[in-house]
């Protein structure tokens, strides 16, 4: 599809400007909710400080795809579920445009779903889905240290409950992305996962706006992480 090569393109270019802000944070270690084809992932893999990568996407195809593009990068750790608030099996709602698949609510009322009907042609997908795997962070990571991560959630309004899902290991991570859509497509509320970190001590230190400006990726900063000492 020509419109997903360009968003490509373009989203190559904006991954790229985060991966160069990111690389004065002292992270190493780089948390992948949503990796699609790798777009982030690959920006921060040219990052010399990064040295481990846990990466999730629960879309088969692409997930086969992912697999074969970094198959050889030892780095690199994929898996093939999503993540949420609790264990369990979910609907993910397909997109003509993958990026946009999502395990959401759709507000087949917003602007945003009809330009997109418009656009990539979803009218008739909108109850097109498949079962996928559900695991919480705070379940994976649990014998994992967090503590100089940097946690990117990219899931299409699904970010809540992603957190939700952290509620324990949240307190671990210095620096958390995640993406804010200029429209209301979705019927989850970002003021909610906006709340919800800053009620975890952390705060806006960064906003990064896509170029076609439907949506900006929020950085936030755990307060009481300042200290890189009391990352290790």
């Amino acid at each position: 599809m020509l419109i997903e090569k360009i968003l490509d393109i373009i989203s190559k270019f904006h991954h790229y400007k985060i991966s160069l802000y990111a690389k004065k944070l002292g992270c190493n270690t780089l948390i992948d909710v949503g990796c699609h084809k790798g777009e982030f992932l690959s920006s921060f893999l040219k990052i010399k400080i990064f040295k481990k990568f846990y990466c999730f996407e629960p879309q088969k195809e692409i997930y086969k795809n992912l697999k074969k593009k970094f198959k050889n990068n030892k780095k690199v750790r994929l898996y093939n579920y999503s993540l949420g608030e609790n264990e369990s099996k979910k609907k993910m709602y397909l997109s003509n445009l993958t990026s946009l698949s999502t395990m959401s609510k759709i507000n087949q009322k917003s602007d945003w779903f009809k330009i997109k009907n418009l656009i990539v042609g979803d009218k008739n997908r909108i109850n097109m889905y498949q079962i996928v795997n559900q695991k919480k962070i705070d379940t994976v990571f649990k014998n994992i240290s967090l503590k100089n991560s940097f946690l990117k959630i990219d899931v299409e309004g699904y970010e809540l409950n992603v957190l939700y899902g952290a509620k324990s290991k949240i307190k671990e991570i210095p620096f958390v992305i995640v993406e804010k859509h200029t429209f209301n497509q979705y019927y989850n509320n970002f003021s909610l996962v906006n709340d919800f970190l800053l009620k975890n001590n952390f705060k806006i230190i960064k906003n990064f706006y896509y170029p076609t400006l439907h949506y900006k990726d929020v950085l936030y900063k755990n307060k009481k992480l300042d200290n890189p000492d009391n990352w290790e």
